[in-house]
């Protein structure tokens, strides 16, 4: 609930919804209609539709908003803010400010939005031609005391009988099992035998083993004059001998026997791919080289490139981007850059390389770090670092607009960033 004077017909209304107000110096009725449903929607919806025709057309306003936590309060032009806080009053105006100024209010007593003089009605919600509004916390925990509170209970007036009834109705009876009734004896039922069955045929005894009979793999005896011959083992495919195909051998071949200088060597089985690519040597071949390994002195000599054959280390791209600060100097954009009144590069720990810029104005209105410029491809990004009082920015032939609080926005060449209190930065190129 605020609390408006009473005027005639003039430049400035009063603009009320929820627990926010806007006093604006405004005549056009549409315009007042489109404002009364930004200040029903938001604090940010507010200025967005304060500055939807560009900043040098917003209006003179004074915006507040006291729906959640501290008090937010905005002030632009003609207009000001009378703030009784801690027992101290104080005035907030925007003089000298190009955009708005913006402050919060933690502890305030009262706000006052224009003229404070004159008798007072109170507005819930609306829009009325005005010249002050007055909001006080007091009514605020009012509010919320009317709303957070709950209603008294209202107990019913129930006699016992309709009690009794509840309390039945509650808990459902829960019927008895009746008692069984003995009836006359009934002979037990012998279920009839099943039938014994047949017997199973015995196996026949298996013929036991011939105590002569021979065993090679498991029995050792002389050996005998003549070996027997070995029984023929099936031909082994070119590949088993690489994939680790099972052979079976015998206890024969395991034996070990003096080599024969005269026999010829054992013929290995290769696949194709090799036997094709390193054809054996002719002769028997001396020592251990198997005629498969190649050395490096056979391989012939290769030139070794010559320094002129080399790439040429490439040079560093140009720069291509560069600001003009508002007193003169100019910032290359070789790296992203953090301009702000003290500007600090760990507040953005996301720009590697960052380096800060101290840009100062008379009213000290600009933030710490308030916004970054960087380069990212061939554009040029800039940042707002949740200043303050925001950064607006003008593109060439475009009409003002402010940025989100954290959110990179491209622009280019001739791009004018103004951070408030006449401090700007002009986008140009670096050559």
């Amino acid at each position: 609930m605020f609390e408006v004077q009473q005027a005639a017909a003039g430049e400035w209304a009063v603009v009320a919804g929820g627990a926010r107000a806007l006093l604006v110096a405004e005549t056009d009725p549409a315009r007042l209609r489109a404002l009364f449903e930004a200040v029903r929607a938001g604090f940010a919806e507010t200025l967005d539709a304060l500055v939807a025709g560009g900043l040098s057309r917003t209006p003179s306003f004074a915006l507040l908003d006291a729906s959640t936590g501290p008090v937010l309060l905005a002030v632009r032009g003609t207009a000001s803010a009378a703030v009784a806080e801690g027992g101290v009053e104080r005035t907030v105006r925007a003089s000298g400010v190009s955009s708005w100024v913006e402050t919060q209010l933690t502890d305030a007593a009262a706000v006052t939005l224009g003229a404070g003089a004159g008798e007072t009605l109170p507005l819930a919600e609306g829009v009325v031609r005005s010249a002050g509004v007055v909001w006080s916390a007091a009514e605020r925990s009012e509010d919320v005391g009317a709303t957070v509170a709950a209603p008294p209970r209202r107990e019913r007036e129930t006699g016992p009988v309709e009690a009794l009834d509840i309390e039945e109705s509650a808990a459902p009876a829960v019927e008895e099992p009746e008692p069984v009734v003995a009836g006359p004896a009934v002979e037990a039922f012998e279920p009839a035998a099943e039938p014994e069955p047949e017997p199973e045929p015995e196996p026949e005894p298996a013929a036991e083993p011939d105590p002569h009979t021979r065993v090679p793999e498991a029995t050792f005896a002389d050996v005998p004059s003549a070996a027997p011959a070995p029984a023929p083992q099936p031909e082994a495919s070119g590949y088993d001998h690489l994939f680790g195909a099972t052979m079976v051998r015998s206890v024969e071949d395991a034996a070990v026997r003096p080599e024969d200088e005269d026999a010829a060597p054992p013929k290995i089985d290769l696949p194709g791919f090799i036997t094709d690519s390193f054809p054996p040597a002719a002769g028997r071949l001396e020592g251990d080289h198997d005629g498969l390994t190649v050395m490096s002195g056979d391989l012939p000599s290769r030139p070794r490139p010559s320094d002129s054959d080399q790439e040429p280390a490439r040079e560093p791209a140009p720069q291509r981007f560069a600001v003009l600060l508002s007193d003169g100097r100019r910032e290359p954009l070789s790296a992203p850059v953090v301009v702000g009144r003290a500007p600090s590069v760990s507040a953005v720990p996301s720009l590697r390389g960052a380096r800060p810029v101290t840009l100062t104005t008379a009213e000290d209105d600009i933030s710490r770090s308030h916004v970054a410029v960087a380069v990212e491809g061939d554009s040029v990004v800039v940042t707002d670092l949740h200043s303050r009082n925001g950064t607006m920015i003008v593109l060439p032939g475009k009409t003002p607009q402010k940025l989100r609080s954290g959110e990179p926005t491209t622009v280019v060449l001739g791009t004018v960033i103004d951070l408030g209190s006449g401090a700007t930065l002009t986008v140009e190129s670096a050559g």
